[in-house]
């Protein structure tokens, strides 16, 4: 199911859109997204996602926040991954890989996510906020 919406009308959404605090970080979106206008599909809106850690700001620029991601992040929030470069929104399964080995020197529950900069973990989202987060993404594309 595609939501069609209109740039102003997905930018005021956006702004009535509240944080979502959750025991070690905070999410918001910037007021402002981008629409990227395709020729023979619907538009995509990219979002700057900003996460807020022990008085520390880090942003996820230019993300597409769609079904698809959702449906990921529900089904297996273990392979989730936000951020072609550091910081990532991450599962913990991601074996071979360097936030493999941020997970294990870290002790991260292996049912959360974590945002990490590669080298440490930024904060962690236990499991029984996943569901919130998941929550609260789906507010902001509908």
């Amino acid at each position: 199911m595609e939501v069609l919406m209109n740039l102003d009308h997905a930018t005021f959404h956006v702004e009535k859109t509240k944080t979502l605090k959750l025991k070690e970080v905070n999410f918001k979106i910037k007021p402002n997204i981008k629409e990227q206008k395709r020729l023979f599909r619907t538009p995509l809106y990219k979002l700057t996602i900003i996460v807020e850690v022990n008085n520390q700001v880090y942003e996820f620029v230019g993300y597409n926040l769609n079904h698809e991601l959702i449906s990921q992040l529900e089904k297996d929030p273990s392979r989730f991954l936000v951020g072609a470069e550091p910081p990532f929104l991450s599962g913990t399964n991601w074996p071979d890989s360097g936030i493999s080995e941020v997970v294990m020197a870290n002790n991260v529950p292996l049912d959360s996510l974590i945002i990490t900069d590669g080298n440490n973990v930024i904060a962690t989202i236990y499991n029984d906020e996943i569901p919130i987060l998941i929550n609260w993404f789906k507010n902001l594309i509908n």
